[in-house]
């Protein structure tokens, strides 16, 4: 793609940013389409400072929209009109009819674009791959999806040499108006399962691209009791013309210009569909009481068992039965389960297996079905709403965990953060509030969602996985006796039962997460919408999405030229660095903690390979007084367990008795750098340590900032630490975090002020989790001083409390505060 738009440049003597006069220019043209409303830009445009300072190549908004017209375009839109003849008849006695607009793009000219663009270079992958995870291999890893099973079935059904390019599809229907009016819009994504998962979950990247705008009707000129089952025609229809161009591509391939300048001949294939339950019945053509992939009964959804899958052709034929009126409604509803939607698009895909290409749904199934719409509903009747709230409130602290201050029963509005911030504190609010086997049914939930937002799988975790949806079904009958449930005939506990297999088919389950569309939702749909004038909206959308899509082409362009024409490296490291800021990685998931490395490693103090620290530059406490310690952040034993620190780690140390009015500079915090865990991601993690007391506001409306003392694992035995679990780790409490002073002696690294816990050694079988007290030692606290680069990362622990809100001396390690420690003590 670059390469023939730097050849077209070059013929016609134009400069890379062209038709813009040079490179400022172009930052300005980006900021204003990105930043800027038209009309804003028409009265930028007009300022007399612009006209007459600027001096830019374009005068209006109008020129201005006239020379992005001219840069290199996608995929072009193309309208389809389509007229719905219903089964109303008119005044004349003619059937009402109804005329649509689908608005599409070549799915297979979009992956000719996708496959074409050189910044996916060494992001790609051309065949299937089985990875193991031990030497010997015997244990399977599965990852990205060309480590699943089938791409590997996939291929041998292909010629020698041929490229299986996976298809992945994604729809949801979304709204445009959020306080008024009633318009909708819905769009179709389309993605490659060659392209890696960590490029395809970042919509800065661009690596999933809208194909389509289905159409959206109330279909008045049907009857209310025909209207739902067109409805599904209608959308079965339209997807066939969308994928229509794969019908041959999919058959006979074509040949594709790959990310690194190589020709291959591809067979774009569908082998994945993103979607919500309602959705994912609509695709297969099933009913919602019904699972859209496998035909387990109506009735034994919530058994722990598995049914066949599926299959097209029996479907298929079904479908034609029903059609010819060889199949009744009791049989092919009340049995089979169907909806009469007698040409699915999936039909004719080649290749194609629409019920095992249903990816899980973590968003939607897991977070908001599962844990929130049931696990959390159910244990509230067993509580108490007032007494749920109580214990949410009374939550301890930590670094990046949201405080529930008013409770969750009367919250309105939940958000899939919201969902995951509710698992990371769950178990141990309930803990203590209800029957064992309540607990063991909530914490296989909370272990099963966990594991399935693993990046990397390997047998072994598909098997904790598996133990953990059994432990679920074995305890789950506890709230039928205490009456909050009838049944588990639910479908979103059902779908559960397919994430494993749908893992080692496709790959892990965070490449196929909803959240991503919905995220896409705002670019391609909310946006666009904003641009139009609210009047014939959607053509209006798609010439604004097609301008957003030529600046992102022209932008990744001139970053590929500079980088094979190094001459401006001062522009070039300022548009990095813009490019930058904008990182979509966070993603979904409980992995806010991650950091890229090299971009941060500068500011670390690396210990090993894989461990450093950063302590901030400026000191918020220079000079405190050893008294303040001992009242403001109530380290009784500052003294005696620094003078053994000294007297153990500094040989400079003159051994004078230190006093409360020796000072030394004292830190709010310092961030420590944890190793990776490959079943978490391939970077290392970032974490806050906070040990800081009460401090006045400055505003004096406003009440002073808490307290923050947080807990953290300690590498108190360095031979028997191994890395992975627990071995050689002990939890303390940081209470100072400081620097030594030259005075008293040098020592290379920042220190901290512990008051440790007991060893970890009593299991909770029912919290599967650790029981803690605070250690003491002569009638007070085991205090020591350790250098910060043995601080391991915090952790957050849960006061045991009784039925009566009753706290108690000792605590329970959380293991659910994030996927890093979730994934160290799973071990």
């Amino acid at each position: 793609m670059f390469h023939e738009i730097k050849a077209r440049q070059e013929a016609q003597g134009l400069d890379p940013w062209a038709p813009f006069t040079d490179a400022e220019e172009w930052g300005l043209v980006k900021w204003l389409i990105s930043r800027v409303g038209q009309n804003a830009i028409e009265e930028f445009m007009k300022l007399p400072i612009v006209s007459h300072s600027l001096k830019m190549s374009f005068t209006s908004k109008y020129s201005l929209m006239k020379a992005i017209d001219q840069l290199p375009r996608s995929t072009e839109w193309q309208l389809k009109r389509i007229s719905v003849e219903g089964n109303k008849l008119t005044n004349e006695q003619q059937y009402e009819t109804e005329d649509l607009e689908l608005w599409m793009r070549d799915p297979v000219e979009c992956i000719r674009e996708l496959m074409g663009n050189p910044e996916f270079d060494h992001m790609v992958s051309y065949a299937p791959e089985r990875v193991f995870s031990d030497a010997e291999g015997k244990t399977r890893r599965y990852d990205e999806m060309w480590t699943g099973d089938w791409w590997w079935e996939m291929q041998g059904r292909l010629p020698q040499g041929a490229v299986v390019a996976p298809v992945i599809l994604a729809s949801d229907k979304t709204s445009l108006s959020q306080f008024r009016g009633d318009q909708e819009v819905w769009p179709v994504y389309l993605s490659l399962g060659n392209i890696s998962k960590n490029v395809r979950s970042q919509p800065s990247k661009h690596a999933t691209v809208l194909i389509a705008y289905l159409p959206i009707s109330k279909l008045e000129c049907f009857t209310h009791d025909t209207r739902s089952v067109e409805h599904y025609r209608l959308f079965h229809y339209c997807m066939s013309q969308v994928l229509e161009p794969l019908l041959r591509a999919g058959a006979e391939g074509v040949d594709v210009t790959c990310p690194d300048c190589q020709v291959r001949h591809l067979y774009p294939i569908v082998a994945a569909y993103i979607a919500d339950f309602p959705e994912q019945c609509l695709v297969a053509c099933c009913m919602e009481n019904r699972c859209p992939k496998c035909v387990v009964g109506r009735e034994e959804r919530g058994d722990m068992k598995n049914s066949p899958m599926r299959d097209r052709d029996s479907t298929v034929e079904n479908l034609r039965l029903h059609c010819d009126g060889e199949i009744g409604k009791d049989q092919f509803e009340g049995e089979l389960g169907l909806r009469a939607i007698y040409s699915p698009f999936w039909a004719v895909l080649p290749h194609n297996d629409i019920f095992s290409c249903i990816t899980p749904d973590i968003l939607h199934q897991l977070h908001k079905g599962v844990f929130k719409d049931h696990i959390v509903s159910w244990c509230a009747d067993i509580i108490g709403e007032e007494e749920l709230d109580a214990r949410f409130k009374a939550m301890t602290s930590y670094s990046g965990l949201r405080h529930f201050k008013k409770g969750i029963s009367k919250r309105k509005q939940w958000t899939g953060a919201d969902y995951r911030e509710l698992q990371r504190v769950f178990l141990g609010v309930i803990a203590g509030a209800v029957d064992n086997k309540v607990l063991m049914a909530v914490r296989g939930v909370l272990d099963f969602i966990y594991y399935a937002q693993y990046r990397t799988h390997t047998d072994e975790t598909l098997a904790h996985m598996h133990a953990a949806l059994t432990s679920f079904h074995a305890s789950k009958h506890i709230f039928i006796d205490l009456g909050v449930r009838e049944h588990f005939n639910i479908p979103k506990i059902h779908s559960m039962i397919h994430y494993i297999n749908a893992i080692r088919f496709l790959g892990t389950a965070d490449g196929f997460n909803t959240e991503l569309p919905e995220r896409l939702h705002i670019d391609f749909a909310k946006r666009a919408y904003r641009a139009s004038n609210r009047r014939d909206y959607v053509m209006q959308m798609t010439t604004w999405l097609r301008r957003q899509e030529s600046i992102h082409i022209q932008d990744a362009y001139i970053r590929w030229w500079e980088s094979h024409h190094p001459v401006n490296q001062e522009w070039q490291d300022s548009d990095a660095s813009d490019s930058g800021s904008d990182s979509d990685d966070a993603g979904p998931g409980l992995l806010e903690n991650r950091v890229d490395l090299p971009s941060q490693v500068q500011r670390f103090t690396m210990v090993t390979g894989s461990r450093g620290y950063f302590v901030p530059r400026t000191c918020p406490f220079p000079n405190s007084t050893i008294q303040r310690l001992l009242t403001d952040h109530d380290a009784s034993l500052f003294i005696p367990a620094l003078e053994e620190f000294l007297q153990k780690h500094v040989r400079s140390w003159s051994r004078r008795k230190l006093t409360p009015q020796d000072r030394v500079d004292v830190y709010k915090y310092f961030k420590t750098l944890s190793p990776p865990r490959p079943h978490i991601n391939n970077r290392k993690c970032l974490f806050k340590v906070r040990a800081s007391p009460v401090i006045p506001a400055s505003d004096v409306r406003r009440p002073p900032a808490p307290a923050h003392f947080d807990s953290v694992l300690v590498i108190e035995d360095g031979n028997e630490y191994t890395g992975r679990g627990i071995s050689g780790l002990r939890v303390g409490e940081v209470r100072v975090i400081f620097k030594l002073p030259s005075r008293l002696g040098n020592f290379p690294h920042p220190l901290a002020y512990i008051h440790w816990f007991r060893p970890l050694q009593t299991f909770d079988e029912n919290m599967h989790s650790f029981r803690l007290s605070k250690s003491s030692r002569q009638r007070g606290p085991y205090a020591l001083v350790v250098p910060v680069h043995q601080v391991l990362r915090p952790c957050h622990l849960i006061p045991r409390v009784g039925r009566e809100s009753d706290v108690r001396e000792d605590f329970y390690l959380n293991r659910y505060i994030d996927l890093e420690l979730f994934d160290r003590l799973s071990v």
